[in-house]
């Protein structure tokens, strides 16, 4: 909701109760609610008109009470009204934060729209199945989609009557965030890579394909590859331009009668490959039923991923032999050519024969794929998964690139100061960043071999002109792969109220040069060693100091504001992320060198 419309609405608000708008005051209190503090804009809007009311020493009006017959279709339901709906709890979820209650999704012959239950003060919570009434129920937009608030001022009312009600078939080409049915087929089943996950892979029907996820939860009942099914009331995601639609098996109808011609499911995005022999040179143990191995087939002309589907029926391959594959499919995944057995897929043994040696690719030359690389441990993160044995950064003379090993047999920690040489490492592309997972490569070490890692990136320099806010110390979503910076109320804008959060220092500022400006970003390390102070005495600042956390980022911008910086980076969209920074400070012989040859006399 934009800042002018929810004044506007404020305004109205406050002219309904007789009392005269100042819109200077309000939109600063929208600033202070939305902008600085993160508040959703229809709880900012609550407290503005409760404020402001209160001071003429009126209060807030209650809706009226919708008559029987007033009820809103869901499918029309707008951010920002307060609404009476009838409908049936289609789903319920457990809650993301021990902030909510009960999540769900509740529909009707219109549509269907996910609720919220806030734990504070909380109404009853609804059974799945159950038809009810819900009036003052608040409409509001969360990650741009229309979501149903129920608080404790909504009035809950069973329905006992149970009625009719079908799903709105949708077709894939069609689907939208937000709640939808489909009927579709099982594409493909693709490899499960999250300890939350139960099933994923591409549903289909005549106008298009989309990502399915099943979470784990009360049931173990996978979908069926190639079998149709009604899927109800699934949450339609869009991440990065893509659609996902989260399925629950229970409330999906197999239709053992039914097919569906899908349209791309040996198109675009996968294509049929030519018999070729090759060399299995890793396999990996299988995290899903429907997968038997997977791993890396390397041929002379390069090397792939692979899958080898259940449904297949391939024995067990053999790590170093050779195969002849026919059949076999190859298509995109995570931006690397991944090759899939699946139904009608041949393999065969073949003689074996010398393998050429798989060239070395420079860190900074890598795409996605499968790469041999010769690197150096640079710097090892913390684990944020039990599946996970290290990560951090490897890098060479070109640049640095994240790894990750998971555990499994066999796997080790890299080692400090040691160069390897890892053979078919896969090489992953993920929102536009790559990352080798080295757990199937093969590992070299030169115990004796030394390596200057080069960090890439340019050197920049000016006055640090501007430190903004969002700086000093920060509480970071402790969520895997989040990381995202938390609001002062302890939220994330992904994972909502997170208490366990942990602690950062950064600084992001503007360095001006004289004839242009540069955003910059001084990570914790280099804040640290800039400004001699760690993370943990900034802690203990915040948590100790009358100001808290506004105490840290004075104490750092006294110490920078007007200094000149050298920073060496590189360059992030419109970001430039320091790896290295220091004070530029007067040559003095310089200075004096300058003066004598301009007639003039040392300061």
């Amino acid at each position: 909701m934009e800042s002018n419309e929810l004044k506007t609405r404020i305004s109205q608000k406050l002219k309904s109760q007789g009392v005269e708008p100042d819109s200077d005051r309000i939109e600063a209190m929208i600033n202070r609610l939305v902008n600085e503090f993160g508040v959703p804009p229809t709880e900012a809007e609550r407290t503005i008109l409760q404020d402001i009311l209160k001071e003429h020493g009126k209060q807030m009006p209650k809706p009226a009470p919708p008559s029987s017959g007033d009820s809103a279709p869901i499918a029309d339901l707008v951010p920002g009204e307060w609404v009476a709906i009838e409908g049936k709890v289609v789903s319920v979820a457990d809650p993301p934060s021990p902030a909510v209650a009960q999540t769900g999704v509740i529909a009707d012959s219109s549509g269907a729209v996910r609720f919220v239950i806030f734990a504070k003060n909380a109404p009853a919570l609804l059974r799945k199945g159950a038809w009810y009434r819900l009036e003052s129920a608040v409409v509001d937009e969360f990650r741009g989609q229309v979501n149903l608030k129920v608080h404790s001022g909504t009035t809950i009312t069973p329905i006992d009557e149970d009625r009719t009600l079908e799903p709105v078939i949708t077709r894939i080409a069609d689907l939208s965030p937000g709640i939808a049915s489909v009927q579709a087929k099982v594409v493909q089943n693709w490899d499960v890579r999250h300890e939350r996950m139960q099933q994923t892979g591409l549903l289909g029907d005549e106008s298009g394909v989309v990502k399915f996820i099943v979470w784990k939860g009360e049931s173990d009942t996978l979908l069926e590859q190639d079998q149709v099914y009604t899927i109800r009331y699934g949450a339609v995601d869009e991440y990065n331009g893509r659609l996902t639609i989260t399925v629950d098996p229970a409330s999906c109808t197999r239709q053992d009668e039914a097919d569906i011609e899908v349209v791309s499911r040996q198109g675009a995005e996968e294509e049929v490959c030519d018999r070729f022999e090759g060399k299995i040179i890793s396999l990996e143990p299988s995290l899903s039923d429907a997968i038997t191995e997977s791993g890396v087939v390397a041929t002379p002309e390069g090397a792939y991923a692979f899958t080898v589907w259940a449904n297949a029926g391939i024995p067990p391959l053999e790590q170093g032999g050779w195969y002849a594959f026919e059949g076999v499919t190859k298509g995109i995944f995570r931006g690397a050519q991944r090759i899939s057995l699946g139904e009608g897929a041949v393999v065969s043994p073949v003689e074996d024969r010398p393998l050429p040696p798989p060239g070395i690719t420079p860190v900074a030359e890598l795409a996605p794929g499968i790469a041999s690389i010769r690197v150096k441990l640079v710097q090892e993160w913390e684990s944020r998964s039990d599946r996970m044995l290290q990560t951090g950064l490897v890098g060479d003379e070109s640049g640095i690139v994240k790894f990750v090993i998971w555990n499994g047999e066999g796997s080790e920690k890299l080692a400090e100061n040691t160069v390897y040489t890892f053979f078919y490492s896969v090489i992953e592309e993920y929102n536009g960043r790559l990352s080798v997972n080295l757990t199937q490569a093969t590992a070299l070490p030169e115990e004796e071999a030394e390596m200057e890692v080069s960090r890439g990136g340019s050197v920049i320099s000016g006055a640090l002109v501007h430190i903004a806010s969002g700086s000093g110390i920060v509480k970071r979503c402790p969520e895997e792969g989040c990381n995202r910076v938390l609001s002062r109320q302890n939220f994330c804008p992904i994972h909502e109220f997170k208490p366990d959060f942990r602690y950062d220092l950064r600084i992001r500022g503007t360095l001006d040069d004289g004839q242009s400006a540069r955003n910059i970003l001084l990570p914790r390390e280099v804040v640290e060693s800039l400004f001699s102070m760690t993370l943990a005495e900034a802690q203990d600042i915040a948590e100790n100091q009358p100001l808290g956390a506004d105490e840290v980022i004075r104490q750092l911008a006294d110490r920078a504001l007007g200094r000149y910086l050298s920073v060496t980076g590189r360059s992030f969209e419109d970001l430039y992320i320091a790896n290295e920074a220091a004070w530029i400070t007067v040559d003095h012989a310089k200075q004096t060198d300058l003066l004598n040859r301009a007639g003039g006399e040392s300061a």
